[in-house]
Order: structure tokens, then C-alpha cells, then sequence
């Protein structure tokens, strides 16, 4: 099996947030992580280059986790999956990705999981206001 490596990349600091998060709470070490567009230098695509130079898919399988579907840091992923081959999911939560680390599922498993709307936002008045009445009060 090949080694996993994992790369999340966001807009501002989210990156580093997520990252420190998941260490906390899975103990995941050795993820990289891009906080985007948080210098006035900052070139998404020279970033790309850096991470894709490091990335040898013969020994290993690149994950890479963006924040916004349609957002800058993701289109520039999706540019670069013409030319190389990694997995990008995008969308990310921390709850997507402790369980991405916990279990470390095979890539139709991550799919699978991704279509059951699992790691989705939820509004939970309605969700535990139905269940506790809780909505009365607001």
C-alpha cells in the first residue's frame, strides 16, 4: 500500500486551524497545510509547483483538501489535476477530516462517505428543537 500524504489548502489561516485541530483531537502529525492568500507575495501556483515537485505518485497517494468549491485555492487544484495525479475534495470540515484520518478510508470508501451528506452542515435549532422544544425559547 502506498504512504498517504496529506495537504489542506484554504483561504487565510483555516488551513493552520484545521491542522492544529486535527492533531489535537486525532493526533494526525505530518500534514501540510497552506493558509493562502495571507501575504502579498503569495502565488497560488507556484504553491501548486511546490507541492506537486514534492509529490511522487509511484510511492505515494496525495490527498489534497481545499476549503470553497468554485474558490481560487480550489480551481487552481482542479487546473493542476490535468497534469498530475492526486485526489482533491473539497468542501472540507474538521469532522471530514479526523474521520479521513481515523479510518483512513480506501478512495471509493471516501467517496461513498462524501455522498451520504455525513459531513455536511446542519442547522441544529431545527434539528434539536423538534426533539427537545427547545426552539420555543429562541
Amino acid at each position: 500500500m502506498k504512504e498517504r500524504r496529506t495537504v489542506i489548502a484554504t483561504h487565510g489561516t483555516l488551513a493552520e486551524g484545521f491542522r492544529s485541530a486535527l492533531s489535537i483531537i486525532a493526533g494526525a502529525d505530518g500534514v501540510e497545510a497552506y493558509n493562502c492568500y495571507t501575504t502579498e507575495d503569495f502565488n497560488l501556483q507556484s504553491t501548486i509547483d511546490q507541492i506537486m515537485k514534492k509529490h511522487d505518485p509511484e510511492t505515494e497517494e496525495l490527498f489534497v483538501f481545499t476549503d470553497l468549491f468554485g474558490g481560487s485555492v480550489n480551481n487552481g487544484f482542479v487546473k493542476a489535476l490535468q497534469d498530475y495525479r492526486f485526489h482533491l475534495i473539497t468542501n472540507t470540515s474538521l469532522g471530514l477530516l479526523i474521520d479521513f484520518h481515523l479510518t483512513q478510508p480506501e478512495v471509493e470508501t471516501l467517496k461513498a462517505k462524501l455522498l451520504t451528506n455525513e459531513f455536511n452542515a446542519v442547522y441544529c435549532n431545527d434539528l434539536i428543537g423538534s426533539m427537545s422544544g427547545i426552539e420555543e425559547d429562541l
